[in-house]
Order: C-alpha cells, then structure tokens, then sequence
C-alpha cells in the first residue's frame, strides 16, 4: 500500500517540476543563456560593455506600474539600479515578475539621470525570459 503511494506522489512531483520549468514567460527572441555577463561586471567597467549585446540575469526588484515598460535587476546595495527597458508596448513586463529570476539579452545604454546625478545604465532587450 506504501508503494504506490510513495510511487504516485513522486510521479506527481515529477510533473510539477516539469510544468514549472515550462511556466517561464518569454518575450522577444529566444534568450542567449550561454553568455551571461554579471551585471555587477557592467557597473565596475560600463564603457566596456556600451553598445554592446550582453545577457544578463537577476532577481526582478521592481516593475513599472504603469506602462509595464521596465524592471530593475537587483545589484549591490552600494551600486546603481540597472534597468532593462522597453518602448511602451513592445513588451509588457508583468507586476507578478517582482521577486522572480529574469533573463535579459540585448544593448546596454546609458541611463540619464538628471542634472548633477551619475549616469546609470540600462539593457534594451531584444529577449527577455522570466522564471516562474
């Protein structure tokens, strides 16, 4: 009796596991995973990766409320927020996505400030991938 029963719940576990996996949201063209570059790496040497197509991953630390236009990947506590953003409506980033892994490939930019602030940077994806 233990037996199937230890044999139905690790099947059913299984399949979550599988459906999880299958869950993520995508947009855009496929994410390029075999290169990623740590966002930390772009803020120490920005110049270095301006204008260039990186990937990138990070826990989503805030999605714009109003447009759905931009998340920011979390970075260290004494490093600027880095930004992915889209034109309004190209890609429409849930408010669910707070907290969860995102994948990002496309240009990093630079990210203006205002007047006596330091540039921040930011990645204009062409893909992006959001784990469930």
């Amino acid at each position: 009796m233990l037996k199937p029963l230890i044999c139905a719940l690790s099947l059913a576990f299984a399949s979550s596991a599988v459906v999880q996996a299958d869950t993520a949201v995508t947009f855009g063209d496929a994410v390029n995973k075999q290169q990623v570059t740590a966002v930390a790496a772009i803020l120490a040497k920005p110049a270095t990766y301006l204008e260039q197509q990186v990937t990138v991953v990070g826990e989503v630390t805030g999605v714009c409320s109003k447009q759905h236009c931009w998340m920011t990947l979390a970075t260290a506590e004494n490093e600027p927020r880095f930004r992915i953003k889209v034109r309004d409506g190209e890609m429409v980033f849930p408010l669910s996505a707070k907290g969860k892994t995102a994948y990002a490939t496309g240009v990093v930019k630079v990210w203006p400030q205002g007047e006596g602030q330091p540039d921040a940077y930011q990645l204009v994806p062409s893909a992006v991938e959001i784990a469930e």
